[in-house]
């Protein structure tokens, strides 16, 4: 039986072949808050698209295609290309330009050189349009894609995705996900960590209107309770219930520093806002607090039954 891949990297075929399969890649990274390189997109079309060999510098041609066929359907849909990215500095190539300068309202990104000739103000208007790319959530992407593509991207599939995106290849031991122990979480657990993500707003009142998860995966393999996506940062929050004790909560602590510093290093931006929360139900201890207050992570006292 022969190997012999059936699409040859022309510009008609990566049109025909490779702009809807990239676009489901991309919007898998981008619910979770990652990129994807230029030589991982080259190297899914091979296995996954049934493209023979192409150059990695082709991708940008992809990358724009695409961004282009989205605007013709929906002009202000978030510019979801620059989360491909160069491996050597986790930055979109001078292509993106063209597409921040008619968003940004500045034809300087437009230049050939911009990148280096401005790199403040790229690196700026990048993170403006990497920060309204991670604040879109699945339902608005199915919409999308059902737009451009004339084709149905359930919650469902975009959730397969994700799991496909983070699959780990090598047998280390260790389950993408996995949180609970033996037992299984908790009825005090599930009830306040529900709670959480419906009612982002008694959290902080401009955390009101985020699109808000629960359990969602880190490219570490661990699970974060519930995330609120704002328009100008990232909230991660871990729930540990009235029935938590002392060592639970001191776990919930060092939980949030692994998760903020994973999500930070999983963004495509450079220094972008991530924050963490501690939710409990219960006043922490004294030692608790301190230890909050040394590593910067946020409390809340949530009382939902009063709410």
């Amino acid at each position: 039986m022969s190997n012999r891949k059936p699409h040859v990297a022309t510009d008609e075929n990566l049109n025909d072949f490779a702009l809807e399969p990239t676009f489901r890649w991309l919007i898998a990274a981008a619910l979770d808050g990652a990129n994807i390189t230029y030589g991982e997109v080259k190297d899914k079309l091979e296995k996954e698209a049934g493209f023979s060999t192409i150059f990695t510098t082709r991708i940008g041609f992809v990358a724009g295609s695409l961004m282009e066929k989205i605007q013709e359907r929906a002009p202000d849909a978030p510019l979801i290309n620059v989360l491909v990215v160069n491996q050597a500095d986790r930055s979109p190539s001078k292509g993106a330009g063209g597409f921040m300068a008619n968003r940004f309202h500045d034809q300087r990104l437009a230049e050939k050189d911009a990148k280096q000739k401005y790199p403040e103000l790229w690196e700026n208007s990048f993170r403006r349009a990497a920060a309204e790319v991670y604040a879109y959530g699945a339902k608005k992407w199915s919409a999308l894609y059902k737009k451009v593509f004339g084709a149905e991207l359930g919650l469902k599939q975009i959730g397969q995705a994700r799991e496909d995106r983070k699959r780990v290849q090598e047998e280390d031991g260790v389950t993408t996900g996995r949180k609970y122990g033996a037992g299984g979480e908790g009825e005090c657990h599930r009830a306040l960590r529900l709670w959480i993500k419906d009612n982002p707003q008694e959290v902080h009142t401009s955390f009101a209107g985020a699109e808000t998860e629960t359990e969602c995966d880190l490219d570490s393999g661990d699970r974060v309770d519930v995330v609120y996506k704002c328009s100008d940062r990232i909230v991660l929050l871990e729930v540990k219930s009235r029935i938590s004790n002392e060592i639970d909560l001191k776990r919930g602590v060092y939980q949030c520093i692994k998760y903020r510093a994973v999500r930070a290093a999983m963004d495509v931006r450079d220094n972008p806002v991530i924050e963490a929360y501690l939710v409990t139900e219960n006043e922490p201890p004294g030692n608790i607090s301190a230890l909050l207050r040394l590593h910067k992570i946020k409390h809340f006292l949530a009382n939902p039954v009063k709410k």
